[in-house]
């Protein structure tokens, strides 16, 4: 065999697999565009490339847009958007990250969890690899307190070690001389030393007698061990300081816990729906952790043949819905005009302009029927969103870091967000004079701002300029353009990097 020519026993073979995430998102929103190529003055050719790409749609006309209209219902319970349809779901996801799994974090997929979970599915999920890691750190974490905590416990046997002070004590210890016992007045005798070893093993090493006094007090030596090796060994009575009781409720028996024990992993549950029962397992319920086949099937989701077979035998039905806010429907039903939105009770379509005064009514809550504003909450959020999708942007909830929206350059999928926005009305009108804004106190910015430098994300302040009051016979396009942002970064100032 020559070298650098690989065999084919020794080529590796890799799974097939499916599209890649540049394919699966490669349309921003669900609506598709045609446009013409680009003319280059400096290429003559390139005005051909573009006349002939305009006679072909001239005389082929493509599909109009949207070619698919989703149909969602409107949920008062959740006051979201709920999308029931799986194509329509993936669809929404894929073409622009609308919505959120009702029983998903983010991206609606736990039917393919649930699939992956019951052995149905040959490939995994992104979530499983992450709820592993996080199991396999909680243990890391636990093996690190326990080994802390039982070095905790040696120094404390070591420091706890008194030294000999007393003449009969000095003469116990294995150095001393056979015959130092007569330094003690005659009252030792080197037949007797034997008696101070075995009084030593006892426990306790008796101070000398004087003048026949019984009554001196008794140093300890070294049966420290016993003491602190087996805490259930000692009298209840003397622990009832150091321990602490916990009862949950009435009909859940009392836990009690050392102060000294330490943290134990949060009691998660097997594949099979099973709780580790740790204490059983290792015989010491106060300083005992996983086992080595409970830790073995934690981590690597290992579950019975018995119940594997039971789940395996189980039809698994898809029962997770897309969620929409209020502002993603909107934008979907206005802006792109892919979403049509029915009422629950009646079952019929909701109108743009009824659509509107349903969601600025449910803005408010309790749910305000009348005495709309231009400033609701529901019109200031949207048109934030409205301007950022507009521009290419993908807008996402943020209130996992406090604020209002995140912005995204392609999605969750391929980048973290770079932007976090918090949506401040401004009435800088004159017909709002006298309104004042709500108040923020300056420690409130500063603690947004120092989440979000931690999640490596700017902080942008966005003022929107309320417009006077309005008629509700005006339609959308004429209200959203009444509306006025400006944008404003907030950046920790510092010393050492802002010197310039």
């Amino acid at each position: 065999m020559q070298l650098g020519v690989k065999s084919e026993a020794v080529r590796h073979t890799t799974t097939p697999r499916g599209p890649s995430i540049h394919q699966l998102y490669a349309l921003p929103v669900p609506i598709r565009t045609y446009p013409l190529p680009t003319f280059y003055p400096s290429n003559p050719l390139s005005l051909f490339h573009v006349l002939y790409t305009w006679l072909a749609q001239v005389v082929f006309p493509p599909v109009s847009e949207p070619s698919t209209v989703y149909q969602g219902v409107w949920s008062p319970e959740t006051r979201s958007v709920h999308i029931r349809e799986a194509e329509s779901i993936r669809a929404l996801w894929e073409q622009g990250f609308f919505g959120k799994g009702a029983f998903s974090r983010s991206e609606p997929n736990w039917f393919k969890r649930e699939q992956a979970r019951r052995g149905k599915r040959a490939d995994h999920v992104a979530e499983e690899f992450t709820n592993k890691r996080r199991e396999e750190r909680k243990l890391m974490k636990w093996d690190r307190a326990r080994k802390e905590q039982e070095a905790i416990e040696r120094t404390k046997q070591q420091e706890a070690w008194v030294a000999p002070v007393g003449p009969l004590e000095l003469l116990s210890l294995p150095n001393s001389l056979p015959n130092a016992s007569a330094l003690v007045n005659g009252a030792l005798t080197p037949a007797n030393t034997s008696g101070i070893s075995s009084a030593g093993e006892a426990g306790f090493v008796p101070f000398p007698l004087l003048n026949g006094d019984t009554s001196r007090p008794q140093t300890p030596v070294n049966d420290l061990s016993a003491t602190f090796s087996n805490p259930l060994s000692e009298d209840p009575q003397e622990c009832v300081k150091r321990r602490k009781s916990v009862r949950f409720c009435p009909s859940v028996q009392s836990a009690t816990f050392l102060l000294s024990d330490p943290p134990s992993p949060a009691p998660g549950l097997l594949p099979n729906g099973e709780v580790h029962d740790y204490a059983a397992a290792n015989g010491n319920p106060l300083l005992s952790g996983p086992s080595d086949a409970a830790l073995a099937a934690l981590v690597s989701g290992q579950t019975s043949s018995k119940d594997s077979s039971e789940i395996a035998t189980t039809d698994i039905v898809d029962k997770e819905h897309l969620q929409l806010m209020p502002e993603e429907a909107f934008y979907l039903v206005f802006a792109l005009g892919a979403l049509s939105v029915r009422d629950p009770g009646s079952q019929t379509l909701l109108t743009v302009q009824g659509l509107l005064k349903l969601f600025r009514q449910n803005s408010y809550f309790p749910p305000r029927m009348t005495g709309l504003q231009p400033d609701d909450p529901f019109l200031i959020h949207y048109v934030v969103y409205h301007h950022f999708r507009s521009l290419g942007w993908v807008v996402r909830p943020g209130i996992k870091f406090g604020v209002d929206w995140l912005l995204y350059n392609r999605g969750p999928v391929f980048s973290h967000a770079e932007f976090a926005l918090i949506v401040m009305p401004a009435y800088t009108d004159p017909g709002w004079q006298g309104r004042q804004p709500p108040q923020r106190a300056w420690h409130w910015l500063h603690s947004i701002n120092r989440v979000q430098a931690t999640a490596l994300k700017t902080l942008v302040l966005i003022y929107v300029d309320i417009p006077p009051p309005f008629g509700e016979e005006l339609d959308v396009s004429t209200i959203v353009k009444r509306y006025k942002i400006r944008e404003f970064i907030v950046k920790r100032w510092l010393s050492n990097r802002n010197r310039d």
